[in-house]
């Protein structure tokens, strides 16, 4: 008599841990890094701080209607708040090994061109 080992077709699924970029810490977690902290601070710091410029620009030529496109306004805002959420995201994507720095690369080109910006039309 020969045995054949029985599967019941009806088990239950094995549930599929997924993995998300953006996960909430527990404490079975490890926190991150200090030296990735550390170097994402001020990496956001400085970005934030060389944000100030184009935004001081945004806000005098609005105040005074002094900009010279009409497209500026929209364009400046828009790239200022796409950087805030990318530099908000590095730092919910701080426990992945290369999101953050991406995500960050990504702000500071759009900050480098709303810069660039600011002194085209200055000129």
């Amino acid at each position: 008599m020969h045995t054949q080992q029985r599967t019941d077709v009806n088990a239950p699924p094995v549930p599929i841990q997924r993995t998300s970029p953006f996960r909430v810490p527990t404490a079975e977690h490890e926190p991150p890094p200090s030296r990735r902290v550390l170097a994402l601070t001020l990496w956001a710091a400085i970005c934030i701080f060389l944000g100030l410029i184009p935004a001081g620009r945004l806000a005098v030529s609005v105040a005074f209607r002094s900009f010279n496109f009409s497209w500026y306004p929209v364009s400046a805002a828009s790239m200022g708040i796409l950087g805030l959420i990318l530099i908000t995201s590095a730092f919910a994507s701080i426990r992945r090994a290369g999101l953050p720095w991406v995500l960050m690369t990504i702000a500071t080109f759009l900050l480098a061109v709303n810069v660039a910006m600011v002194y085209v039309m200055l000129a």
